[in-house]
């Protein structure tokens, strides 16, 4: 019988797991550092945005308006990372915040301020479809229309139901609808505590800020939903 001799090569292993780690610590160094980039710039719009609004002698606070930029610009990377959506949403942040001190200082709000959210809304046709976003300010804007006509019912301010409507077009018809209802729901809620604890008549009409909680309900459904 003829032995058969068996050769064994030993073939060295590529560590492909140290070469997955190295990638996937190098793509986490990337993202962390893109996410204090985008903080800092954020911050950076922040302190001009403060010093333009204190130049107009708004009631305004520049601490809280810095913390909320910082967190809302962590929550934006965290759900859409760097991405136009990113971008839209810090944009969106930034005007919000201006015209919610505006309201807040005067009850009024420039007009370009609506202006500005429905340019921002154009990005995201190609997702939301024009048809929904049309939807959503066709839903926010004719009650009011219809509520305008009665002489009993007091509809919304102009400045709120511009916000409202290009808000909804920016959104989208469900997330439109939603923040509307949500920031309504939102200013009773606040006002209802407010005066419990003011001890105001209840039958006396006072103007209030309405924009400030239509602006956390859009930004938190932006974000979230």
């Amino acid at each position: 019988m003829m032995k058969t001799n068996t050769v064994l090569i030993n073939i060295p292993r590529v560590k492909t797991l140290d070469v997955g780690v190295s990638l996937c610590g190098i793509e986490v160094v990337i993202a962390v550092m893109t996410l204090i980039a985008s903080i800092a710039l954020s911050l950076l719009v922040c302190v001009l945005l403060n010093k333009v609004m204190a130049s107009k002698s708004f009631k305004t606070n520049a601490t809280a308006n810095m913390c909320m930029t910082a967190l809302t610009t962590i929550a934006l990377y965290l759900c859409y990372g760097l991405s136009v959506e990113l971008l839209q949403g810090i944009f969106l942040m930034f005007v919000l915040l201006y015209a919610s001190w505006s309201d807040i200082t005067s009850h009024t709000v420039e007009d370009y301020i609506s202006v500005i959210i429905l340019a921002l809304g154009i990005s995201g046709i190609p997702t939301l479809g024009i048809g929904s976003m049309l939807l959503g300010v066709g839903i926010v804007v004719l009650p009011q229309i219809i509520m305008a006509l009665i002489p009993s019912c007091k509809p919304l301010g102009g400045a709120d139901l511009k916000i409202s409507a290009a808000l909804a077009f920016l959104l989208g018809w469900q997330r439109g609808i939603t923040a509307f209802i949500v920031g309504l729901l939102l200013a009773v809620i606040y006002m209802s505590i407010y005066n419990k604890i003011k001890g105001e008549n209840k039958g006396e009409e006072k103007p209030f800020a309405l924009v400030p909680f239509l602006s956390i309900a859009a930004m938190a459904l932006f974000i979230f939903a």
